[in-house]
């Protein structure tokens, strides 16, 4: 909180230009490569965290940073085809690039697949804008696979909505600071406002 009672003090610290409905997330399906213009409707821009090392010391706990964590991160996204190339169904993509890792009837995976280099583990990133559309904070997410390609939920009383699900990514670490896009990535987001 800002240090002074004045209003203007407190607007000017605010700014007013973030907002948590401008981002940009993009990447790639596996081995899909580019795939512009996914629509991606919710995402979160990933937490850091360091475990904790609690050393025993006379009745009181000195404590020590540990080893660094990645819980896997999830996205929503619309059942839709994305804004350009030739990929029709982006949920077909994601589940094909699924079941490079496990066959579903099989229930084996080949081992060049699970290679850093066999181009089936991307990079993402995630893009907070500004109410202009500028770069404010870009993550990015290394070594990307999917974990899981969640449910789209189907009911008669769903009326005056699209059908949507989410995506679940498991990623070796992030960079911070990054450039926006990924390695040879398109677009995969809504359009910067």
């Amino acid at each position: 909180m800002a240090n002074s009672n004045n209003i203007n003090d407190f607007k000017a610290a605010i700014d007013g230009r973030m907002r948590p409905n401008r981002y940009l997330v993009e990447g790639n399906i596996g081995q899909f490569g580019q795939v512009a213009g996914i629509m991606v409707k919710a995402a979160q821009y990933p937490a850091t965290s360091l475990g904790i090392i609690q050393l025993p010391y006379r009745g009181r706990i000195a404590k020590i940073p540990g080893d660094r964590v990645y819980p896997e991160w999830t996205f929503s996204i619309y059942d839709s085809k994305p804004l350009a190339g030739p990929l029709v169904d982006t949920r077909r993509a994601f589940e094909q690039w699924n079941e490079i890792f496990n066959d579903h009837t099989l229930n084996t995976a080949d081992p060049a697949a699970l290679t850093t280099d066999s181009g089936n583990f991307t990079d993402w990133t995630v893009t907070l804008l500004d109410t202009e559309g500028t770069n404010v904070r870009t993550i990015r997410l290394k070594n990307c696979w999917p974990v899981e390609i969640g449910a789209i939920d189907l009911t008669y009383d769903a009326a005056d909505t699209l059908t949507e699900y989410t995506v679940t990514l498991a990623f070796d670490y992030i960079e911070t600071g990054a450039s926006p896009g990924s390695a040879g990535s398109g677009a995969a987001g809504p359009p910067a406002p």
